[in-house]
């Protein structure tokens, strides 16, 4: 079996001295060798088989859509909406039982729609026309899962929420940090003084968030963000979709971008998940412990650490099943075995044979997703695949449908690309490894790879496909990029026997999302102009200091400060594998890694520009998101001397490589691959004209925002560090506290 954790080169271990944790890959067709054979393990508890494509896609309107209030916002005076965090339950798929979820839910919807549903409070916002939200947290006290309350923060109040605008260029007030947490008695975690700003006459089960907008159009979304639950409160439902539209964006309908769908328009926001359901048939026996509902469609969350899955360190006290004795317990990373697009499982669209834009976003716990469009086969299970050897030496399962449209990406999650990117929409993953089994990144194959979190604003011809069926794929490994099969799961090929109950046209299934049923179309479309040389780039926030919008690597602007910075993973004092940010000092030898409520090492002042290096030093690929700021990609590196990081010495040798295409415009969201430096620029800018004064955190005396891995597991546990910007007055007032 292929660690996971063997990801540098033998030199740069040996000269730093780490003490690497082991993790196991069983993935089949990755690395070469006799690791190939492992068989497949079962994903943590699988959900009834569900059929796939017997539901429709949900899009806005079926979805609450919040309005606005007729009164505006006490104190700003600005366009108020007031929405409700409230448990509620939702039929998933028509073969699940009723599901118990946490959500959002607007008082006033779109289509008088107030019904609590999955991803309900999807928010449309016009580019500087601030709003203020009240949040009413409704949330009854017992979660809907099991809490680890050896997690920090994790000990308080099971139903504490904090609401961050993820993307938004807010107050720190209004950014929702881990500590700004509420609940519905009154209680406030040390960073929340949103009311007292706010409103300071807020019920106590409120919480006044000012949003101002002033940001280019772009797809963004809202979820849980407290100390200790925020990877169980998303997986339960509290997240969903903010849009914000400009005058640039309105402008490209007349050059072929399909209307919004407020106006009717043939644009679907896509919002990928994935989910477990428990299964009251075989959850006695699947899962013995489990402490909450047993019904079927309940949700299933992994609250065991096996043995099995991941090594357990020398503190780990285990049970005589091998796993760890303390229950509930994080787990490294969760993922599902049943898809969902819009919060529905497996659903199908019916679109016309005309250009769609897809707003697509990736909200799965860890899942990377390689996604992909083929032409339904009419077989039960609609996609064949069959075993090829690819040219890197691998053994990867593929698709012999033949291919859909073309992915036309015009923009990510920080908005308009500078020119748009023709993707091939049928690129099954596939990347090489050195002979240690580290992956190089540098030759990874995909269509449209996204990391969680991620975004992408995508125009998909559906023309000439008139009665075809188009499934959405996905093959990325998970845990991405090296994979364990058992994470891996998909129909049969055909050459191959089919377990007794494993039934054509039904999941588990990782692999197909939803379909888009076509049908004729109705309307003519705009001629397209907006073309892969079309300049995009006006639309969008200037690059900073002189730098181009390029896939060429660019160094570093001269005066500008480089921090150096780096991923890591050992083990927690309970034997776990812990995932923690640091820099490039180590803590002690050969371990950089520093613990969220360490310190604040990422100090900058308000206005400041400054360059990050982000070593990776595990075998994951970590989705880095950044509060506040977005970043322009600067150059990728693979790991040189990690001894020399503190001093600013170059990563290595090796040349660097610029971004890819679809990276050329602003992110907040960044894949970091194993054994690479990551260098980006960010300007730590902050709203401007606020009508109230913003006051300094108590906890950190300064503006508190964080910068995280978002996988949710990893970030929890404890992949997360704070960023504080020091507001400018302090650079000529130094001794003012607030």
């Amino acid at each position: 079996m292929l660690s996971r954790r063997r990801f540098l080169q033998a030199a740069a271990l040996a000269t730093a001295g780490l003490a690497l944790p082991v993790r196991f890959n069983f993935r089949p067709g990755m690395g070469g060798g006799p690791v190939l054979s492992a068989p497949v393990a079962f994903a943590y508890n699988e959900s009834p088989g569900l059929r796939r494509f017997v539901q429709p896609l949900r899009n806005a309107g079926a979805i609450p859509v919040a309005l606005p209030d007729p009164t505006p916002a006490p104190v700003t005076g600005v366009t108020h909406y007031t929405i409700d965090i409230v448990e509620y339950t939702d039929k998933l798929h028509p073969d699940l039982g009723p599901t118990k979820l946490w959500g959002y839910n607007p008082t006033i919807g779109l289509g008088g729609n107030t019904t609590p549903t999955h991803l309900g409070g999807i928010i449309v916002a016009q580019r500087d026309v601030p709003i203020q939200i009240t949040f009413r947290n409704k949330l009854p006290p017992s979660h809907i899962l099991p809490v680890d309350t050896s997690l920090m923060g994790a000990d308080g109040a099971q139903n504490r929420t904090s609401v961050h605008l993820h993307g938004g260029l807010v107050p720190w007030i209004a950014d929702g940090g881990p500590v700004a947490w509420w609940a519905p008695d009154g209680t406030k975690g040390e960073s929340f003084v949103n009311n007292r700003v706010l409103n300071p006459h807020a019920a106590a089960n409120e919480a006044e968030y000012y949003y101002p907008n002033q940001q280019s159009a772009r797809f963004m979304w809202y979820h849980d963000h407290a100390l200790g639950i925020t990877r169980l409160n998303a997986y339960a439902g509290i997240a969903t979709g903010f849009i914000i539209r400009d005058a640039f964006e309105a402008g490209l309908v007349s050059k072929g971008l399909p209307d919004y769908l407020e106006k009717g328009g043939l644009e679907l926001p896509i919002v990928i998940q994935e989910k477990i359901f428990v299964d009251k048939n075989t959850i006695d026996q699947r899962d013995p412990t489990w402490p909450k509902s047993k019904e079927t469609g309940a949700l299933w969350y992994p609250h065991v650490y096996e043995g099995d899955r991941w090594t357990i360190g020398r503190d780990g006290d285990v049970d005589p099943s091998g796993n760890l004795r303390l229950s509930p317990s994080v787990v490294p990373e969760m993922f599902g075995d049943t898809m969902l697009a819009n919060g529905t499982v497996y659903p199908q669209a019916t679109v016309e044979a005309r250009r769609y834009r897809l707003r697509i976003l990736n909200a799965t716990q860890a899942r990377f997703l390689n996604l992909q469009l083929y032409v339904d086969d009419g077989t039960p299970d609609s996609i064949t695949l069959v075993q090829q050897t690819t040219s890197n030496g691998n053994e990867i399962w593929v698709p012999t449908n033949a291919k859909g449209p073309n992915f036309l990406v015009i923009g990510t999650e920080g908005g308009f690309l500078a020119s748009p990117v023709d993707v091939d929409s049928a690129t099954p993953f596939d990347m090489a490894a050195d002979r240690a089994g580290v992956p190089i990144a540098s030759t990874i194959q995909a269509s449209l790879l996204t990391a969680p979190a991620e975004r992408w604003d995508v125009l998909v011809d559906f023309k000439g496909l008139a009665g075809k069926r188009i499934i959405l794929y996905n093959d990325a490994p998970a845990p991405f990029p090296m994979g364990d099969a058992g994470n891996d799961l998909f129909p049969h090929p055909p050459t191959q026997a089919r377990a007794a109950d494993e039934r054509p046209g039904f999941g588990p299934d990782t692999r197909q999302i939803m379909a888009f049923q076509v049908v004729a179309a109705t309307g003519e479309d705009v001629p397209l102009t907006i073309t892969p040389d079309y300049d995009l780039s006006i639309g969008i926030d200037p690059t900073l200091m002189g730098l181009l919008w390029t896939t060429t690597p660019q160094a570093p602007p001269a005066g500008v400060k480089v921090r150096q910075l780096t991923l890591n993973e050992g083990f927690d004092s309970d034997g776990r594998l812990i995932q923690m940010l640091g820099t490039g000092d180590p803590v002690h030898p050969g371990w950089y890694g520093r613990a969220y409520l360490d310190p604040a090492t990422e100090v900058v002042e308000e206005g400041d520009v400054e360059v990050w290096q982000i070593t990776n030093l595990t075998g994951d690929t970590h989705p880095m998101h950044f509060h506040l700021v977005n970043v322009q990609v600067l150059s990728r590196q693979p790991v040189g001397d990690i001894t020399l990081l503190s001093a600013g010495a170059a990563p290595s040798v090796v040349p660097a490589r610029g971004p890819s295409a679809l990276e050329v415009g602003w992110k907040e969201t960044v894949k970091m691959h194993p054994n690479e430096v990551t260098t980006v620029i960010m300007m730590f800018d902050v709203p401007q004209s606020l009508p109230f004064a913003v006051p300094e955190s108590p906890r950190t005396r300064g503006y508190e925002y964080v910068w995280h891995c978002h996988i949710l597991e990893h970030e929890e546990h404890d992949m997360m560090r704070p960023l504080i910007v020091k507001p400018r007055y302090r650079q000529f007032f130094p001794h003012i506290r607030s």
